[in-house]
């Protein structure tokens, strides 16, 4: 069915429907199992499979101060949600109004009235109604008198610790897009639309594709990183900079990506920049040629770094 926004607009399904309910940011191993057992219960069950996913995540409704920044944009939540086999996705939006729902409402009028769920599937650490009062142990009471039975999924366990969008926020936060690579199942992609720079690239033999990332989207940790990105249907390795560019006293933080091999006009284009591992830190150079030497270095070692899967 796609992608529906807004829980009033869902049409009645007679079959009934079998949910899955989070934020879902990453969509990594832990909400890929969650998926999984989605999708094998509904279909033993003849349930149409639904992920119920929401426009923005509670804190930043509810604490604002506190919110976390997203691993994803909506959209890639949306398509990555689709590529894990669920292909309805129900987007609600989180506002103060939903937030103050009762966890008896929430189950009852939303969920059994408005969406006909007769399963849920969710993670040990689920929470929802008003002040987060309902939870796995609530759900497992109060739904099958409503004719909801559930599932909960434990928790996916990689190098020795659960997988969560927290840990993995920590991660890319810190540089570490190689970890977070392994707890999301996939690389990190750091989407946002090719936008006009100051055009300095070209001045030293390197055009560059300049980044405007979404709000509150998480870009990782300033320095230099060997990247793939895909344009059309070729896979450009390059090389992509985090930082305030010290050499031409930027003070700005911006997202630039050198790639090897390509010649076109970009601009206006959402890509998608793929991490592959963090190459060094952000540096000053004496002079743009010095700069442009580095960046050389910095292609050589690019090419090879991205083997073109991992694991998806």
């Amino acid at each position: 069915m796609g992608v529906i926004y807004g829980i009033d607009d869902v049409p009645v399904e007679p079959r009934g429907r079998a949910v899955a309910v989070g934020v879902f940011d990453g969509v990594h191993w832990g909400h890929r199992a969650i998926f999984g057992e989605l999708l094998s219960t509904a279909g033993l069950a003849g349930l149409e499979p639904v992920a119920l996913t929401f426009d923005k995540h509670p804190a930043e409704v509810l604490a604002p101060n506190r919110a976390p920044l997203y691993i994803n944009t909506l959209d890639q939540r949306v398509e990555l949600i689709n590529a894990a086999g669920v292909e309805t996705v129900i987007v609600a939006e989180f506002s103060h109004e939903l937030a103050n729902i009762s966890r008896e409402d929430f189950l009852k009028s939303i969920l059994r009235d408005k969406l006909q769920v007769r399963h849920i599937v969710v993670g040990s650490n689920f929470r929802f109604g008003r002040d987060r009062e309902g939870d796995v142990r609530y759900l497992a009471e109060a739904g099958p008198p409503l004719g909801i039975s559930i599932t909960h999924v434990a928790a996916v366990i990689v190098n020795e610790g659960p997988v969560s969008s927290t840990r993995i926020r920590a991660m890319i936060g810190r540089g570490d897009v190689e970890n977070a690579s392994k707890l999301l199942g996939r690389r990190f992609a750091l989407r946002g639309e090719v936008v006009m720079g100051r055009q300095v690239g070209r001045t030293i033999g390197f055009p560059t594709a300049n980044i405007r990332t979404a709000p509150r989207q998480l870009i990782p940790a300033r320095g230099v990183y060997a990247v793939e990105v895909i344009i059309g249907r070729t896979a450009y390795p390059g090389v992509c900079n985090i930082g305030h560019r010290p050499t031409f006293d930027s003070g700005a933080l911006t997202v630039e990506v050198h790639l090897a091999g390509f010649e076109g006009n970009i601009y206006g284009q959402r890509l998608d920049v793929i991490f592959c591992r963090r190459l060094r830190d952000e540096m000053v150079f004496e002079s743009p040629e010095s700069l442009a030497e580095q960046i050389r270095r910095d292609l050589d070692h690019a090419l090879g770094s991205c083997p073109r899967a991992l694991s998806d």
